[in-house]
């Protein structure tokens, strides 16, 4: 495998996870990774535009090649799914000029865990694992450097 660099991301209206990993081989690393909340109480166009102005910071910044995000889980609550989908829409608009890959939530466990149904603590400590991190920089970063390795382990990049 030839070196990659991955942009993955975990959508949210409220907490848009985004992590960069680099693949070297089969040496992963984590470039860069944190959370984009967006102002809770502006308009929504606002806090879409502040998701999309991040995400496009960047992969100007870290060039990946590849832009992997996280579907949407509809569960049981639907209002707040399709605020997602809408953050889904932005991720998918930012990624422009980029390979784009999706993956559901049970699809990215089983890359990384190699189980669909791997609870929340084995995938963070997947990720510590295969990144080598002392510690993970919130949940959603988390998710989102899952999703990012996901793509890398996928082996299509």
């Amino acid at each position: 495998m030839r070196s990659v660099r991955v942009l993955g991301v975990d959508p949210g209206l409220t907490a848009t996870g985004y992590g960069i990993v680099e693949a070297d081989g089969d040496q992963f690393s984590s470039v860069v990774a944190g959370t984009v909340r967006p102002p809770a109480k502006a308009p929504l166009p606002d806090r879409l535009g502040a998701i999309h102005v991040h995400l496009m910071e960047l992969i100007e910044t870290f060039d990946p090649r590849v832009v992997a995000v996280e579907e949407v889980y509809l569960a049981r609550n639907a209002p707040s799914a399709m605020l997602t989908a809408q953050v889904l829409g932005v991720v998918k608009l930012t990624a422009r000029g980029c390979d784009l890959r999706a993956y559901a939530p049970r699809e990215i466990k089983k890359w990384v865990c190699g189980t669909g149904a791997a609870p929340k603590e084995q995938m963070i400590g997947m990720m510590a694992h295969l990144l080598r991190l002392d510690e993970l920089p919130g949940d959603h970063a988390a998710d989102a450097l899952a999703v990012a390795l996901c793509a890398i382990m996928d082996g299509r990049p």
